[in-house]
């Protein structure tokens, strides 16, 4: 299984652009799941451009949540490729929910769903802003992949950990840390560690002040994803 960093607010790649937004690609087994479409078009155009990244079907369509910084692409993507399925959370937005439909399959995740073996949706969090997660089964344990963790990181983890019955590998994506004071982000981080989860990758909205702070309270276990990174597992 190969995950890719295709936008991000942070890139590892020299040629590519930084954007606030979001979108990864998952390989497994010759099939393609692009997880969120990042803000900006151009941004997203031109990333996939310099990382030789040559598709032009995809065969699951996931977004997290209906934010721009996760949408913000999506015209172009139903426009230049095409989409076998979209799988989205419940309460999206009619406008999208009526482009995705003229042109691909829409599963609606009101629940966990498969969504090819070893790629699942957790499922929707409600709340103001509905969001649900990626979660692969990989040999190594869990690997989940968050947008904008509005239903909060540590919710979503616990979660993953009980539905799909596997110790957490990793967790990669929005933490959505960026607007915390210390002392909030200290409880959240306590409630991270009681997960067991091995290795934390936070990108996105999760904020440099808290990156400083995660350096420090995953040392040797939090690693840098962005636009650009390139995981094999």
């Amino acid at each position: 299984m190969k995950i890719t960093g295709i936008v991000d607010n942070y890139k590892v790649h020299p040629l590519l652009k930084r954007d606030w937004g979001l979108s990864i690609l998952v390989e497994n087994n010759g099939s393609l799941t692009l997880f969120d479409t990042g803000n900006d078009y151009r941004i997203l155009e031109h990333n996939i451009t310099h990382l030789g990244l040559r598709f032009k079907t995809i065969d699951n369509l996931f977004l997290s949540h209906y934010h721009d910084d996760h949408t913000g692409g999506l015209e172009y993507i139903m426009e230049n490729y095409t989409v076998k399925r979209s799988f989205i959370p419940s309460r999206f937005p009619e406008r999208m929910l009526k482009l995705l439909r003229e042109k691909s399959e829409v599963i609606i995740c009101d629940s966990p769903k498969e969504i090819e073996p070893n790629i699942y949706s957790t499922g929707t969090f409600e709340g103001d802003i509905p969001e649900h997660s990626m979660v692969l089964k990989t040999p190594k344990g869990l690997v989940v992949i968050v947008g904008c963790s509005h239903p909060k990181v540590e919710n979503i983890l616990e979660f993953a950990k009980k539905e799909f019955k596997d110790k957490l590998h990793a967790v990669i994506g929005g933490f959505h840390f960026y607007k915390l004071y210390e002392e909030k982000l200290f409880v959240r981080i306590d409630r991270i560690k009681k997960t067991e989860v091995e290795y934390i990758l936070p990108s996105h909205c999760t904020g440099t002040d808290a990156l400083n702070v995660l350096n420090v309270e995953f040392k040797g276990r939090i690693m840098k994803f962005g636009a650009g990174t390139i995981l094999e597992i």
